[in-house]
C-alpha cells in the first residue's frame, strides 16, 4: 500500500491534493488542510512529540499544531517503518523580526507558550529527551570547539564563566524548579518556526527539537539568534517577556549564564567552521561592554 492510501485510510480522510511546501506535505481535504510530517526518529520521540502537543492544547495554548488522531485514536501513524503525524495546517507567512512589532508578538508567544508549558507526564518522556542539565555539556562541548581556533581561544573563559555561573546555588535551583514543573521548551523559538497568520497571531510549529528542558532556554535562544552581543536590546525584551511571564530570581541567573556563553560564535564555526563564524567574533572591548551589560540582570 502506497503512503497517500495508508494515510486516508488510517484518519478517515479522501485527499482533493497535496502539496510538499519545506519538507512536510500540505494536505487538501473536504474536512480542511492538513500538515504531514515525516520523523526521522524512533517511535518514543514521535509518541513524545504528539503528547506533547496534546498537553499544550489541554492547558489551553492553542498556537501550537494541534495532532489529529488516526481512527484509532493515536497521535501519529507508521508507514513502511517510517512515523508521521498529522497536524492543522497553519496558513501565513514567516515575521519579520526586523519589525518592531512582529518581534514583540514573538515575546509575547513565547511568554504565553512558557506559561503552558509544563506538567507534562514525566514517565511518558524518553530518556533522550529529558534535558534539564544538559546545559553545562553543551558549553563544555563550547570550550573544546571554540580552543580548537587560536582566533576564537579567548572565548574559553566566557564559557569557564557560564559554567561557573551555572554552578551557583540560584541558577542550579531554578533547575530544580523547572524539573519539579515538569517544564518542556520548544527548543528551536525562532522566526523558521513560527508563522503569522492572517490576523497577525503568531503560531509555533516544527516540534523536533522540544524536550523536558528549562524554559529559560528557549528565552536565551531567540535572545542569542537576534542581538548579537548586544545585552542592553537583550535586557530590553526580557523586561518586555516578564511583563507577561513573571520571572523569579533563580530564572534571572539561570538565563545570565545561558547568555553568558558565547553560543553565536559556536553556532556559526558548526555552520561553516572558522571563516563563517569570523563575522560573529566580537572585539575584546564589545565582549567587556556586553558582560557589563547582562550583569544588570541580576
Amino acid at each position: 500500500m502506497n503512503l497517500w492510501t495508508h494515510v486516508e485510510e488510517t484518519y478517515g480522510l479522501k485527499f482533493q491534493d497535496i502539496f510538499k511546501v519545506h519538507g512536510v506535505h500540505r494536505i487538501e481535504t473536504s474536512q480542511g488542510r492538513f500538515c504531514l510530517k515525516k520523523y526521522s526518529f524512533a517511535e518514543d520521540s514521535v509518541r513524545f512529540i504528539a503528547r506533547l502537543l496534546y498537553v499544550l492544547h489541554e492547558r489551553g495554548f492553542m498556537r501550537a499544531q494541534g495532532v489529529y488522531p488516526t481512527l484509532e485514536q493515536i497521535g501519529y501513524m507508521n508507514h513502511d517503518g517510517v512515523f508521521y503525524t498529522l497536524t492543522n495546517w497553519v496558513d501565513g507567512d514567516r515575521p519579520e523580526f526586523r519589525k518592531t512589532g512582529d518581534f514583540k508578538k514573538a515575546i509575547r508567544t513565547l511568554a504565553r507558550f512558557h506559561s503552558a508549558a509544563q506538567g507534562f507526564p514525566v514517565a511518558e518522556a524518553p530518556e533522550g529527551r529529558v534535558r534539564y542539565g544538559e546545559a553545562a555539556g553543551d558549553i563544555e562541548e563550547y570550550k573544546r570547539l571554540l580552543g580548537h581556533y587560536a582566533e576564537t581561544a579567548f572565548l574559553v573563559p566566557l564559557c569557564e564563566e557560564a559554567l561557573w555561573l551555572l554552578a551557583q546555588p540560584d541558577a542550579q535551583q531554578a533547575v530544580v524548579s523547572e524539573f519539579q514543573a515538569a517544564a518542556f521548551v520548544h527548543g528551536d523559538y525562532n522566526y523558521p518556526n513560527l508563522i503569522k497568520d492572517g490576523r497577525g497571531r503568531l503560531h509555533l510549529i516544527d516540534f523536533e527539537n522540544t524536550s523536558l528542558n528549562a524554559r529559560m532556554k528557549d528565552l536565551a535562544h531567540i535572545l542569542h539568534r537576534n542581538f548579537l552581543w548586544n545585552g542592553r536590546e537583550m535586557l530590553r525584551w526580557i523586561d518586555y517577556y516578564e511583563r507577561k511571564r513573571p520571572l523569579s530570581p533563580h530564572d534571572l541567573h539561570l538565563l545570565h549564564a545561558l547568555l553568558t556563553a558565547p553560543y553565536h560564535v559556536v553556532r556559526n564555526i558548526r555552520i561553516g567552521g572558522y571563516r563563517y563564524a569570523k563575522s560573529v567574533i566580537p572585539s575584546s572591548s564589545r565582549l567587556r561592554k556586553y558582560r557589563r551589560e547582562l550583569r544588570e540582570l541580576l
